[in-house]
């Protein structure tokens, strides 16, 4: 662990060194949490709170970027007249609606189909996958408030041992080894970002890939066969996110704590050059469902995290989130709950007092801490 330590802290200093980039603070929003009638009106709280950057997706399907190019380019446009650049969420492996077709879909070890696509059929790749990304680009790319791609939680995929088209016929059980898939992540994070450039080259608008701090662990390389470092490559920005509950007025010290451990290992992990936003959950899991406001995260704790992580030489801290809906729908429920193509959307099931957007008790302590890291236009 000491050399760990000493390790990644070597690399930080590197990072460092190489040239500072402005401070970018950005929090989650879900668009259909709320009303379109109310998301100026975020964004203009966001920005006088201190955030420079939003996160905007549609919770539930993340592909309705897609779908609901008209509504998505209004709210970037709204981002813009509040003072803020908006990242899009545009991919989860299970949360979209894009069609499935068997030949795409992956196979648990039983010949079961699986809701997920299997991201290593070469010929979904080049067809649905490319055509997807792409509709997406050409959407966005000249929107002036447009910072960028984001994929979440990409390798959560499971044990799986069948890949509908990778070799032989549809269906062909694929008993592959952790090396050989690990070259077909690579082949999927190659053709993704590559088939995004090629509709948006503007390197300004960064492609980040992130997931949750196990896939440093190696229980996601012995599973799925991940080596991050190799996929983490092609892509411009990469995280580890993290999201510990709170319990006491201690817990900030301790979440600190790992979140330097987090960063060590993903600094480890993915080399001296790469980009790392940090993301962690400004939500207290364990309030979630609970009545009444949540207690925590207190501002000093947020202050302790972040601060661990501009220590670290971070200079893109990532909260989770501002205002987000309920992500614990049931198959049945799914269908309705997504936005849709209709004119109007559901809102989904929030989560009162419990997000950024209305804990305003901790607004003025919240506002005086991120100014003072993001005044002087450090954008």
């Amino acid at each position: 662990m000491i050399l760990m330590r000493l390790l990644g802290l070597g690399l930080a200093v590197a990072w460092m060194c190489a040239g500072e980039e402005p401070l970018r603070v950005s929090a989650w929003y879900w668009l259909n949490s709320a009303p379109a009638s109310e998301w100026e009106r975020d964004f203009r709280a966001m920005r006088g709170l201190g955030f420079t950057h939003a996160v905007l997706c549609w919770g539930l399907d993340l592909a309705a970027v897609g779908h609901r190019q008209e509504d998505t380019r209004r709210a970037l446009a709204m981002c813009r007249r509040a003072g803020v650049k908006a990242y899009l969420v545009i991919w989860h492996p299970t949360h979209n609606s894009l069609e499935r077709q068997p030949e795409f879909q992956q196979r648990d070890i039983a010949g079961r189909l699986r809701f997920a696509f299997d991201v290593f059929n070469a010929r979904w790749r080049s067809t649905q996958w490319k055509g997807y990304l792409q509709t997406v680009a050409s959407a966005y790319r000249d929107e002036p408030a447009f910072a960028g791609y984001i994929f979440d939680d990409s390798f959560g995929i499971g044990p799986i041992e069948r890949f509908g088209g990778q070799q032989g016929p549809p269906g062909e059980r694929i008993l592959a080894g952790g090396k050989q898939r690990a070259g077909w992540w690579e082949d999927w994070a190659r053709d993704t970002v590559q088939f995004l450039r090629a509709a948006d080259p503007n390197q300004e608008h960064e492609i980040y890939l992130e997931d949750e701090e196990h896939v440093l662990g190696p229980r996601v390389r012995e599973t799925v066969g991940l080596d991050f470092d190799r996929v983490a490559k092609h892509f411009d920005a990469v995280g580890a996110y993290t999201a510990r509950p709170w319990d006491s007025p201690e817990s900030g010290a301790r979440l600190a704590e790992h979140t330097r451990e987090v960063l060590e290992k993903t600094r480890a992990a993915v080399g001296p050059d790469r980009k790392i936003i940090y993301t962690f959950w400004v939500a207290n899991s364990v309030e979630l469902r609970k009545p009444g406001p949540a207690q925590f995260p207190t501002v000093d704790q947020i202050r302790q995290i972040a601060d661990a992580a501009r220590q670290f030489g971070i200079r893109h801290l990532d909260l989770y989130g501002f205002r987000i809906g309920d992500w614990a729908v049931s198959e049945q429920e799914w269908p309705k709950a997504r936005p849709g193509t209709a004119k109007t959307y559901p809102l989904t099931r929030g989560f009162p007092g419990k997000f950024l957007y209305d804990r305003t008790a901790i607004h003025d302590e919240l506002r005086r801490y991120l100014q003072s890291l993001t005044s002087g236009g450090s954008r």
